[in-house]
């Protein structure tokens, strides 16, 4: 992209979303809020901003806390910071934390639909398992079973268990062996504190919070190739 007379020049690159409408489009830039800006994060930052721009639209950041074990305040200030910095402003400021109870939900859907349930296997076990495309043996458990142990580890009773996705177990893709999408974190959270002792995983809540804020384009990086059909999938 050149830049001329401080205005930013898209003619080069018109027409490169799919199905873009001018005035309607809505991108992402979803950091974890873990650590400080690096050049990686630079680059989507800048293409999800200019490619909403240039289509008259907006763009979300968004922090995604899901994960209190390494989420600060501080980090949440300089990455809003350094935006400034490259120009960026964006149009909405929002929070994965904002949506905890709408995912809890969902989650309570997909487990009564039997496309989730409740496991205890340890994770090295887990990992064995999934490289060797073998099933928990909690797989086939009852729906009942799955909400009464779900339940338990949002109040905070249980911390040994999950909530894995039903998907397929011999997919050649391993991400894609039955993935963890909700997990026991009984630590504060820098913006929740103690209302919540369990947490959902990226994978999980990304498609869902793209939905809710009306996000047209989501723009992912090569690292989530292997990744994107989950994301359809939810």
């Amino acid at each position: 992209m050149v830049e001329s007379s401080n205005k930013v020049d898209y003619s080069k690159v018109k027409n490169v979303l799919r199905n873009a409408v001018k005035g309607k489009v809505c991108t992402r830039f979803p950091p974890e809020p873990s650590g400080y800006l690096h050049i990686g994060h630079v680059k989507a930052a800048m293409l999800n901003y200019h490619y909403a721009k240039m289509n008259e639209g907006e763009m979300i950041l968004r922090f995604d806390d899901t994960n209190p074990l390494n989420e600060k305040l501080e980090f949440e200030e300089n990455i809003t910071k350094d935006l400034a910095t490259l120009g960026i402003t964006p149009d909405r400021i929002t929070y994965s934390s904002d949506h905890f109870k709408v995912l809890q939900e969902y989650m309570e859907k997909l487990i009564k639909m039997e496309l989730a349930y409740a496991d205890d296997t340890p994770a090295e076990e887990m990992k064995e398992q999934r490289d060797a495309g073998i099933a928990s043996k909690h797989r086939d458990a009852a729906v009942e079973v799955n909400l009464a142990r779900f339940k338990e580890m949002l109040a905070g009773k249980v911390k040994t268990f999950c909530i894995r996705a039903k998907m397929d177990m011999s997919h050649k893709v391993k991400c894609l062996r039955d993935p963890v999408f909700y997990r026991c974190k009984d630590v504060p959270h820098h913006r929740t504190k103690d209302e919540f002792k369990a947490y959902p995983t990226y994978d999980f809540a990304c498609p869902i919070v793209d939905s809710i804020e009306g996000v047209t384009h989501a723009l992912r990086t090569l690292e989530y190739k292997d990744r994107d059909a989950m994301y359809v999938w939810v």
